[in-house]
């Protein structure tokens, strides 16, 4: 059942909401340094029509399909995900909203990434799977 501030998110053109998205597109990028790109990465990408943005009086999306190189399956990326109410775990309103999507793209999974930790329960609630890892440390030259 959906909450209070449910509505069904909106395809927008980058340019015109780009105010309203670019403040939490930099927040998402302060509390996650190892990122490697900038806000003015992820316009390009909208306005080039390689990722989708979405908005909803939740937050936005901005939602890409990934394709995999030996089966071909493709998967609807929730490339970033911003609420502007934090915490309220808005995302779990659109699930059968992804789903048409998803399925609109001809993708067979939808896929979400993220660093935080406490996501892993709420998520795994919700029916996701964590399948996952991921460790990174940089290369060493010379024990430096």
């Amino acid at each position: 059942m959906p909450n209070a501030a449910y509505s069904e998110p909106a395809h927008l053109d980058v340019r015109e909401v780009w105010d309203a998205v670019r403040p939490g597109l930099e927040e998402i990028l302060q509390q996650n340094p190892q990122l490697t790109f900038r806000p003015e990465d992820v316009y390009a990408e909208l306005l080039e029509k390689r990722s989708l943005l979405f908005m909803s009086k939740a937050g936005w999306m901005v939602l890409s399909v990934e394709i995999d190189q030996f089966t071909g399956d493709r998967t609807l990326l929730i490339w970033l995900a911003y609420t502007f109410k934090v915490g309220g775990h808005q995302w779990s309103d659109h699930q059968e909203w992804l789903n048409l999507i998803a399925a609109g793209e001809g993708c067979r999974f939808i896929e979400a990434r993220s660093a935080v930790p406490e996501l892993v329960p709420y998520a795994m609630k919700h029916g996701w799977t964590l399948e996952t890892n991921v460790y990174r440390r940089e290369v060493e030259v010379n024990g430096k």
